[in-house]
Parts: structure tokens; C-alpha cells; sequence
């Protein structure tokens, strides 16, 4: 009968699955998705398979992404999240970089499991922020990976998604530096920042590295830097 009709079936399978996975939450944990925000959780479910979907065609013709010099005084700030339904805990991954190239600090954390892939990489760019401002800098350019986040946090208009107040909460934070920018890149040019959440499954709370980067992530870094 969807099928048949005007529905949207993209849509309609989305939600069908937003129910299944609520019943299937709430069964082990009060804490389900609350009924009223299944649809919205659906769209934006929607919205992340789009976004996943839609580059893949056109990566193999792209060039390889790496750093791009930023203007003089101004920091680079690459962040990433990912869930680990397993452990119940998901977790973030952020690099800062100086003008040259060169790393400042570098963080892995563990948080709480949030409910969707968009909450946590707010919570991943806010604590980004968070970072860059207990190491004293307040010019910065923060690059992420995720588009749909990069988007709302380069429109003035509030968002009306589930993550909306915490995309809102990123806001408030921004307004402390005296220069940001916001800037959407692929994942090609965010592999240090994902190394850095690989490496968080190892981590209980969180772990900094100042000037430097985890063994593991150095490959990753080094292709980063800047040819000289």
C-alpha cells in the first residue's frame, strides 16, 4: 500500500526502523527515544544516510585532501565523534594545529552515549571549543567532517532538530572567541581527528597530549603536514 502511493517510502522505512529500535531500546533502558521525537529522529536518520550516500561517487576523482594553511594567528581545530553502542559509551576526537601546520594539543574522551550520530558530534565540537579555550586561543577555524552539523552551525537561524539546543549551546560557546570560522571537509582531510576517537575506546575518561599525538595517530599526522 506505501508503495503504491504518494508516500515517501525513504521516509516510511526510516521511521519503521525509529520504532523498531525505540521498543528494542526501551526494553533494556529507560532512556528510549521518547515517542514524540521518533519522526524527527527518522529525518534526521534520513538526512544522515543522504549525506553518507551523496559523496560517494565523486571520492574517487577528488585529490587527496590535507592541510591548508589558515591565515597567520589563526588556529585549525579538527574534531570527530562516533558511537560505541557496545560499550554503551561513544567518543570524540580532537586535533588543534597552529598556522604552520604544526600540532598544539591533541585530546581523546570518552562521553556518555548520546541517542543519535548528531548529538554526538555537537557534543564533540563544543568540547573541541572547550579545548581550544582552556589552551588560551581565540582565533580558530574549526573543520568537520559532518555536513549536516557544519551547515547548522554556519546559519544564524535556531535548528529545530532534537540536537537543536545543543547546536544552540555551540553557539554561546563561539561567541568567546574574537575570531571563528566554520569550514566542512571531508573525511580525507579529518583522518588525524578520527584516529583520535579510534583511540578513545582505549580511554576511561580522556587523555591530552600537548604538542604531540598518539603513536598509533602519527602516520595519519605526518601525512597531514605541510610539504615543505
Amino acid at each position: 500500500m506505501i508503495l503504491g502511493s504518494d508516500c515517501d517510502t525513504e521516509l516510511f522505512a526510516m521511521i519503521s526502523w525509529t520504532l523498531w529500535f525505540r521498543c528494542n531500546k526501551s526494553s533494556f533502558s529507560p532512556s528510549g527515544i521518547p515517542l514524540e521525537q521518533v519522526l524527527q529522529h527518522a529525518y534526521e536518520g534520513l538526512q544522515e544516510f543522504w549525506t553518507a550516500n551523496q559523496p560517494a561517487q565523486l571520492q574517487r576523482v577528488r585529490p587527496r585532501e590535507r592541510w591548508s594553511d589558515p591565515h597567520a594567528g589563526l588556529y585549525r581545530i579538527n574534531f570527530d565523534g562516533a558511537l560505541f553502542t557496545s560499550l554503551d559509551r561513544a567518543r570524540i576526537g580532537v586535533i588543534i594545529w597552529d598556522c604552520n601546520g604544526l600540532v598544539m594539543a591533541s585530546l581523546s574522551q570518552a562521553i556518555p552515549l548520546p541517542l543519535t550520530v548528531l548529538e554526538t558530534e555537537t557534543v564533540a565540537v563544543a568540547r573541541a571549543l572547550e579545548f581550544a579555550l582552556e589552551l588560551g586561543l581565540d582565533s580558530v577555524i574549526l573543520e568537520g567532517d559532518y555536513e549536516i552539523l557544519m551547515k547548522s552551525l554556519m546559519q544564524d537561524s535556531l535548528s529545530l532538530a532534537t540536537s537543536g539546543l545543543l547546536i544552540q549551546d555551540v553557539k554561546v560557546i563561539a561567541e568567546s572567541f574574537q575570531c571563528i570560522s566554520f569550514s566542512h571537509v571531508r573525511r580525507e582531510g579529518n583522518k588525524v581527528a578520527h584516529n583520535l576517537v579510534r583511540h578513545a575506546y582505549h580511554v576511561t575518561g580522556f587523555s591530552v597530549w600537548m604538542k604531540d599525538v598518539p603513536s598509533h595517530t602519527l602516520v595519519s599526522y605526518q601525512a597531514d603536514l605541510p610539504i615543505s
